[in-house]
């Protein structure tokens, strides 16, 4: 593509102010999300769903993740509270649409990009964090439910949601809020704000404001949860939790593992003995972190000014930081896992797979190496022992999980009139830092700690030898963005049925993105850490256009193109095609189709070492049938003690809910990712007040950069070229558990036949996936008045997912239908909202739908029979009921200058839907909460 013809129609467009000056007053229009040409608010009915700053304050939701996912359309991707601490882009939380991941729905703030998280989730999405916006500043979102790379570039594959600031502020308020849980006080969020601004923008011509906003949330641990009595029976049923609360033995006093079975040390405090199996215990639940300590500010300015008599410019500045901090325990021996077990990981310096890495035992030797003899009396050991102890000078803060980041965009937009024509122009710098930091085990400094007894067991050790032990491994990512861009718009010429109007425009964006673990994470140093280092550049030049054209009196055609070319990809074309009919007046039909894009990213195709990372949860069709048969036997057997219950649930679960480590290279020859995507609709307003509309929409994506799932790779396992995936001998560990079958089932032939534990998996970016995807929305709405009442309006926000399949590249066809099953869950999902406004009270419901589904998958497409589960179980098992909530809001403006608001979701106490296969969850619990706020303006 020309680069100078771009630039010079950026400059075209940034010139424009000063041919602008004495222009006439420019037509009022609405600007609307998904399109760069103005047009009347009736033009473009149905065209977006938009929230309004009254909807915004209806929801009870303080941060922008909660306003969003009050739409049926929007799903939460990622939950700064709730997110692993193992995941890459703690600290964050992002939404996305249609279920095509985050990176394919576009964030606009104010209709522009704002720099990616500095933390690329999975080591690969580069996306908006939510966070960083103040929810108290958002004055309207609109969400357009369809295709936009015609319009924006790229990732607006499956939409665009823009959230709009507010412009303009004159006084002075504040506002505090307070959020709990019934009966369970450590889900509680507070937060308080304040907004200051002066001048009137025609009088003094400007117009500035300031608002601050503070948010704080409490995490909780699963032992929180125990004792508050939440967690309901039936989740200890469900396949691997049958022992969920069982303490651990990895206690302070210590256990051994001798012949097979766990014996409590000499040293444990008689408390401390498990009554049944005699066991040395520990609640290790007060440790098990579900959601996070999570502290957020965030700052927006606006100065809203005038230059000359028609130029209108905003300067705004937004900055944000938060800091989030995990609920963890101490540290055990072996890291809380065997010495039997095998570990692989990466080291990227070098290249090179790591292990198999085996925790050490205690020597022959160790003062802690111990053994029974005949009389059972505690004597020195002969051989290498086992030995499971809570490191307990490793609590207390030293262990920790904590991400710290800072968000900021510096902008200044202006837009006016040359001559019948309006422009508009922006330019900014944004930027997002974000650093995590914890603790790990040193391979070599643990194991010679352990092995040559420089660590004292039961005493609080050297902070030297405990960091040497432990040490602080780091993630650190920045990046920043630089862009300007530039439209004009106006009407073209006239057709016999109306003007044509158009928009022109171009954009430039600089995108710098480097991210990188510490080098003790590079080298390979710490036990089955992942890590990555990239550090690149892009530029990426567009230029594009758009046209509405009255073909007759109630037809118009939309034609949109853009043409995008960056540094690293070539050239690409997005076009998009628009048709409304409107036969009589409140009726219209709509279709468009549409070409979209996803540019690869830097992590993808930059500079840099490479990632390495673990797939969770991951099912291994060959060890995972023989590890739930085994855990069966042991689970339905008479007389099995918790302890051993425990340790069969924790070898099933390493094969059927296992880590696998994988190592992932950039590729700079990755193609962006490409999209069809049709819709057709109808909106149709009966009278004044009342509409309702239907739109079909259905998505195709191919060529999607990313690595093949570890699902797909397994089932074509066979088929895999020499080293992509490795299997290692686990043969120690699977005696332990045959050992522990065979001591409740004498003469038990099931075994796993030499098949080895995975290991690691090698698995390079590459253009190979594809996913369709379709179904309709819905809306209705009515509002009016009850006489002798007051105000009320009713509307209906919907979702039908119909279809979502992905192509499975070992099979070479499309797999199943993910709506419907574990993978995706619900295919209905409506939210109704009746509101009613009586004097000074402001009432409204939100009723939310969402149907049933199975708990099968692509990975396990019969999972209740798969899992064995009990036939007096199976149809619990068979479906997940999801309950219906009903949430009320209430506001009061009956005091001058003040607005008070009451909130109770989950209004009727309904408890979370029994989930066989997901269990409990114990991060969404769905509680009745309570919620209040306060606002006074001065």
């Amino acid at each position: 593509m020309n680069k100078s013809a771009i630039a010079a129609a950026v400059a075209v467009a940034f010139a424009a102010p000063a041919f602008a000056q004495e222009s006439a007053e420019k037509i009022q229009r609405v600007e609307i999300t998904g399109s760069s040409i103005k047009q009347s608010a009736r033009e473009a009915a149905g065209a977006v769903t938009t929230l309004t700053r009254a909807d915004i304050e209806r929801t009870g939701q303080t941060s922008a993740l909660g306003v969003l996912t009050q739409i049926a359309a929007i799903d939460a991707n990622i939950n700064s509270a709730t997110a692993s601490s193992g995941s890459f882009a703690t600290g964050s939380s992002g939404i996305e649409l249609r279920n095509l991941g985050k990176v394919s729905t576009l964030i606009l703030v104010n209709g522009q990009r704002i720099a990616p998280y500095g933390l690329a989730d999975g080591a690969q999405e580069n996306f908006t964090n939510l966070d960083a916006i103040a929810a108290d500043s958002i004055e309207r979102i609109e969400v357009l439910k369809d295709g936009a790379s015609a319009i924006y570039g790229s990732d607006a594959i499956a939409g665009v949601v823009n959230l709009i600031l507010r412009k303009d502020f004159v006084g002075a308020r504040v506002k505090a809020n307070v959020s709990q849980a019934d009966h369970f006080r450590d889900q509680r969020t507070r937060s308080v704000s304040g907004i200051f601004g002066f001048g009137d923008l025609d009088q003094d011509g400007f117009n500035t404001y300031l608002a601050v906003e503070g948010r704080k949330s409490d995490g909780w641990s699963t032992g929180d949860l125990r004792d508050n009595g939440l967690i309901p029976a039936w989740h200890r049923l469900t396949p691997g939790r049958s022992t969920w609360d069982a303490k651990s033995t990895f206690s302070p006093a210590g256990n051994y593992l001798l012949g097979g079975k766990v014996v409590a040390s000499p040293n444990c405090p008689a408390d401390a003995i498990d009554p049944v199996d005699k066991a040395c215990k520990w609640d290790q639940y007060y440790g098990a972190g579900q959601t996070t300590d999570n502290k957020r500010w965030a700052i927006t300015s606006n100065t809203h000014f005038r230059i000359g008599s028609s130029i209108d410019a905003n300067f705004e500045i937004t900055a944000a930081g938060a800091t989030t901090d995990y609920i963890v325990a101490p540290f055990a021996t072996s890291n809380g896992s065997s010495t039997t077990s095998s570990n692989v990981w990466y080291n990227a310096i070098g290249a090179k797979q790591v292990g198999p890495y085996f925790y050490p035992k205690l020597p022959v030797g160790h003062p802690m190496n111990l053994m029974q003899n005949a009389a059972g009396q505690w004597v020195p050991g002969t051989a290498p022992v086992e030995y499971r102890a809570r490191l307990m000078d490793t609590g207390d803060g030293f262990n920790f999980n904590k991400t710290d980041s800072e968000q900021s965009r510096f902008m200044l937009r202006l837009a006016g009139s040359l001559g019948d024509y309006d422009w508009k122009s922006a330019v900014g710098y944004s930027t997002s830092e974000a650093t995590k930091a914890t603790r790990a085990v040193s391979a070599v400094g643990y194991t010679d700690a352990i092995v040559k007894g420089t660590y004292k067991f039961g005493q609080q050790n050297d902070p030297a030898l405990l960091e040497s032990m432990f040490p602080v491994r780091t993630t650190a990512g920045k990046s920043k963005n630089y862009f300007m861009n530039g439209t004009i718009s106006g009407e073209a010429f006239q057709l016999p049925a109306g003007p044509v109007g158009f928009a022109i425009g171009a954009d430039i964006r600089r995108e710098n993105y480097e991210m990188a673990s510490s080098d003790n994470v590079l080298r390979g140093d710490l036990v089955g850490i992942a890590g990555l280092q990239v550090d690149d550049a892009q530029t990426q030049y567009s230029l594009f256009g758009e046209a509405n054209a009255p073909l007759l009196k109630n037809l118009e055609m939309n034609l949109a193109v853009r043409a995008d070319k960056s540094s690293n990809f070539d050239a690409h074309i997005s076009p998009k095609l628009g048709l409304k009919f409107t036969p009589v007046d409140g009726l219209i039909f709509r279709a468009t189709a549409s070409g979209g894009f996803r540019a690869p990213n830097i992590v993808e195709t930059g500079n840099g070492l490479g990632r390495s990372s673990f797939a969770n949860n991951t099912i291994d069709p060959r060890r995972c049938p023989i590890a739930t048969t085994l855990n069966n036997l042991v689970q339905n057997a008479a007389g099995a003690t918790t302890a051993d219950k425990q340790r069969a649930n924790t070898f099933r679960n390493s094969d059927c809910l296992a880590g696998v480590p994988t190592f992932v290279t950039a590729n700079p020859d990755l193609k962006p990712e490409t999209s069809k995507t049709f819709t057709a609709g109808v909106f149709w307003e009966p009278i004044k007040g009342t509409w309702v509309s239907l739109d079909y929409y259905n998505i195709e994506r191919k060529d999607e950069i990313g690595t093949r799932s570890p699902a797909d790779v397994l089932r074509d396992e066979a088929n895999l070229p020499a080293g992509q995936l490795t299997r290692v001998n686990n043969t120690a560990a699977d005696n332990e558990f045959l050992a522990l079958v065979q001591k409740y089932v004498p003469g038990n032939a099931v075994n796993f036949g030499g098949v080895g534990a995975l290991g690691l998996l090698l698995n390079p970016y590459v253009n190979s996936g594809k996913t369709k995807t379709s179904g309709f929305d819905f809306a209705v709405e009515n509002r009016g008045k009850i006489p002798n009442v007051g105000d009320y309006s009713i509307k209906v926000d919907g979702e039908y997912r119909k279809n979502y399949q992905t192509f499975d590249v070992g099979a070479g066809k499309y797999g199943p239908n993910y709506f419907g099953t574990y993978d995706l869950g619900s295919k209905l999902i409506v939210y109704v909202r009746p509101n009613l406004k009586v004097g000074a009270f402001d009432h409204g419901l939100t009723v939310r739908f969402l149907s049933s589904y199975t708990n099968s998958s692509e990975d396990s497409p019969n999972y209740c029979v798969e899992q064995k589960v009990a036939a007096e179980n199976m149809a619990a098992c068979d479906k997940v009921k999801p309950p219906k909530i009903v949430d009320y809001n209430v506001s009061y403006r009956g005091f001058k200058n003040v607005v008070l608001s009451g909130y109770i979701n989950n209004l009727f106490d309904k408890d979370q839907s029994v989930k066989w296969r997901g269990g409990w969850s114990q991060t969404s619990l769905g509680l009745r909460t309570f919620g209040a706020s306060a606002s006074y303006q001065f």
